[in-house]
């Protein structure tokens, strides 16, 4: 007498938890893990030591006693081209721009600025990358749900396959019973073919990203909100178009040029050679024109980034409400599925029984097999909905795995 095959639902739960990788005995890594290897893989990262140079090169440019390189100038002056003879006069010229009243602190207050601008962009970028990681471990869970249900129902397929064989060479059932055991078979095949497929993507998908072999659990606990990184991002973002403002306000003319330099010069041909001591001052003077274009332009900025700041704060407001209902949505979707697990799990008990009594027939129990394997599944994805609605509040909120 054949016994059904009946499998805990906590062997599907162990299985993705568990994930498939090069080695079973090798643990999976955490969340943190990931989202620590998927960063330094990313262009952000790569690009955080260059980008650091350039804010470092800024700040020692902002703290030079000029405000500018300096320059050199030559000269030379003659009354009687291609000939030794009559004036001749040679001269040179060192020159820096001097910083303008308020220019210096500016533009050491704007570096400082851009500098905690890309600071909280890095974490922005960081956090963005969290979402992708906790969503491609949440798909590589799901595939491996799908696979491990796939291969338990292959399993069960092929015992009962094999049960109504043998019930039919002694005559107990018609032939045709075992033709759909087989399809059922041969489709539970198909199934798992197809679910085996679906994971190797998965995977491959998940080291692209991170670079790592196995896939992550999702396994988080549910956080408080915290400062979030894009409203944090988009406040830094609006204090340097401030102080690129104040800057612009502060640069409202050239910087002023003084200059050093020496001439030496014959009246005629034969005179004692003379030097002199050359001092220069260049004052510009400064102009509406020159820097409303740059005032407008700066205000612009000023106000877009103000606007969105008030944006983010909305949109990760709006982002947080969300992601706690869509919890408690998942939890009550859990609880449900569980039932529904629990009852088809009976069904399926009986009409098992029942079939082996002769009381039923094949295709009932095989729906009553389908319903079980359905419920199972559906129950099982429930459970990972909910560490993905965790995942994705903890997102929302601002927490890094």
């Amino acid at each position: 007498m054949h016994c059904c095959v009946s499998r805990p639902a906590v062997a599907v739960l162990l299985g993705w938890m568990a994930m498939s990788g090069p080695s079973l005995a090798q643990p999976a890594p955490s969340l943190r893990q990931a989202v620590e290897a998927a960063w330094s893989l990313s262009p952000q990262a790569r690009a955080l030591a260059s980008r650091q140079a350039e804010l470092e090169a800024r700040a020692r440019a902002a703290s030079s006693l000029i405000a500018g390189p300096p320059s050199l100038s030559l000269g030379h002056r003659t009354d009687r081209v291609g000939s030794n003879g009559g004036l001749r006069e040679s001269e040179f010229e060192v020159t820096a721009p001097l910083w303008t009243p308020g220019v210096r602190r500016a533009t050491a207050d704007q570096v400082e600025a851009d500098r905690a601008s890309f600071e909280q962009q890095q974490a922005l970028a960081k956090m963005k990358l969290a979402a992708e990681v906790r969503e491609l471990a949440a798909q590589a869970a799901i595939a491996q749900i799908e696979r491990e249900v796939a291969q338990s129902k292959l399993r069960e397929a092929q015992v009962l396959a094999g049960d109504v064989e043998r019930r039919v060479k002694v005559g107990e059932v018609a032939r045709v019973d075992l033709l759909q055991a087989q399809s059922v078979q041969r489709q539970a095949a198909a199934a798992q073919a197809q679910a085996q497929s679906a994971q190797a993507r998965s995977l491959a998908q998940w080291r692209a990203l991170t670079g790592l072999a196995q896939s992550a659990s999702l396994d988080e606990q549910a956080g408080s909100a915290q400062e979030h990184p894009a409203v944090t991002a988009a406040q830094a973002q609006l204090r340097a178009a401030q102080a690129k403002l104040a800057w612009t306000q502060a640069d409202h003319r050239d910087p002023v040029e003084v200059g050093v330099g020496m001439v030496r010069e014959r009246a005629a041909f034969g005179a004692p050679n003379e030097t002199s001591l050359k001092l220069s001052l260049r004052v510009p003077l400064g102009s509406h024109g020159r820097n409303a274009p740059k005032l407008a332009a700066a205000q612009a900025e000023v106000y877009a980034a103000e606007a969105e700041a008030q944006a983010t704060v909305r949109s990760v407001d709006a982002e947080q409400e969300a992601t706690r209902a869509e919890l408690a949505a998942a939890q009550r979707a859990e609880a449900l599925a569980a039932e529904r697990e629990t009852a088809s799990r009976e069904v399926q008990a009986l009409i098992a029984k029942s079939y082996r009594l002769g009381e039923s027939d094949l295709p009932t129990r095989l729906r009553a097999e389908s319903e079980r394997f359905e419920a199972e599944l559906a129950h099982a994805k429930a459970r990972l909905e909910t560490r993905r609605a965790i995942a994705k509040l903890n997102q929302a909120n601002g927490i890094l795995p």
